[in-house]
């Protein structure tokens, strides 16, 4: 059961309740609507914005990262004062402040085999604001066991593209993008992206979004939507199911074998080389308790808020810790740099985890 609407949410929400294709019963089901943004970068700050905005009653937020100063040109929930803190946290805190009629939880993870079905467990939709590949296979794969309706999106330089998922019928991501890797792949470091083409494909996902809550059928099951803003032109593709799929084609997925933590390297931030690491399982930190152990001189607190902080290491490194367990290590040599920095700062975890 839906609560009624209180007179500003009536107001707020009025030229949507206008609107022929949503109105007062379609507005009704956006509130009860439970969402998962994966991502809140430069796809999915617009979308869960607009999400936030149009009133889903609940939409959970997903990153592993912190706001950095690249960001800001695109990623418009964030500002210079926002950089070393967690996107998730920051994020949430501008979208309560967009609409405080609705709930907005932040999930600071990883996005991989480890975390994902945690991460989309209990929505109506998951809705795609990742930068590569490896995550969206997860979240495929997690959204096709779950049955979830998954709405994929990517976008680079003037490029975008867009479909829309339903396990079950019609084909899923590994369908259309078999065996897809990110080696080799361009990203917005290398080649950049047009913040306009970012708000053109975010705008088509929110409306496949609503078209999903709303009981509409959803404009782009098995249609790829290309979009070139350099032309202006755009292309829709059809796209189906295949027989020899390793997720829905009956075929199995081969279980990859993955020794935690994992080192990433990322894009330099400030010209210097940066690595994350990934537990491969949300910790759920309590990060007071860290900081009280890590009593020393060569470890300075830059940043700290609720769901993370930010060290300086020997002048050099920054260190940034999220509350589930993943570090963003800025200025070291090596990926086995990385790891051994963030092994030396988390040697007393399971102390931590055993005394909460």
């Amino acid at each position: 059961m839906v609560e009624e609407f209180t007179d500003k949410e009536f107001e707020m929400y009025s030229r949507q309740i206008v609107l022929s294709a949503i109105g007062y019963q379609g507005q009704e089901k956006l509130k009860k609507g439970r969402v998962a943004v994966v991502g809140v970068g430069g796809l999915g700050s617009p979308v869960a914005t607009l999400l936030t905005a149009m009133g889903v009653g609940y939409i959970r937020i997903i990153d592993r990262d912190i706001v950095e100063v690249s960001n800001l040109h695109r990623q418009h929930l964030y500002t210079f004062k926002d950089v070393g803190y967690p996107k998730v946290e920051v994020a949430a805190k501008r979208l309560r402040e967009l609409n405080p009629y609705i709930e907005v939880e932040p999930f600071p993870i990883f996005i991989d085999d480890s975390t994902v079905l945690e991460a989309v467990r209990d929505v109506d939709v998951v809705v795609d604001g990742l930068d590569n590949f490896k995550a969206r296979r997860a979240v495929n794969k997690a959204c096709y066991k779950l049955s979830i309706p998954y709405i994929y999106a990517s976008a680079i330089e003037t490029y975008g593209s867009t479909t829309t998922i339903i396990p079950g019928v019609g084909p899923c991501l590994e369908c259309i993008f078999p065996n897809v890797s990110d080696e080799g792949l361009p990203t917005c470091s290398t080649v950049g992206v047009h913040p306009s083409v970012l708000q053109i494909i975010s705008g088509i996902e929110v409306y496949e979004v609503v078209n999903i809550l709303t009981g509409k059928s959803p404009r782009l099951l098995g249609k790829l939507l290309i979009y070139d803003l350099r032309e202006l032109t755009s292309s829709l593709v059809d796209v189906t199911k295949s027989k020899y799929c390793s997720v829905c084609g009956g075929l199995g997925v081969e279980k990859e074998e993955v020794r935690y933590p994992v080192v990433e390297e990322v894009c330099a931030r400030g010209g210097l080389a940066t690595f994350m690491v990934n537990p491969g399982r949300i910790i759920r930190l309590n990060l007071e308790e860290l900081l009280s152990r890590l009593n020393s001189p060569k470890y300075k607190l830059i940043t700290r808020s609720q769901l993370g902080m930010t060290l300086q290491i020997d002048s050099k490194i920054k260190f940034s810790l999220l509350h589930s367990g993943i570090a963003v290590i800025e200025g070291v040599e090596s990926g086995e740099e990385a790891l051994r920095i963030y092994r030396d700062i988390m040697e007393n975890v399971i102390k931590i985890e055993t005394e909460i």
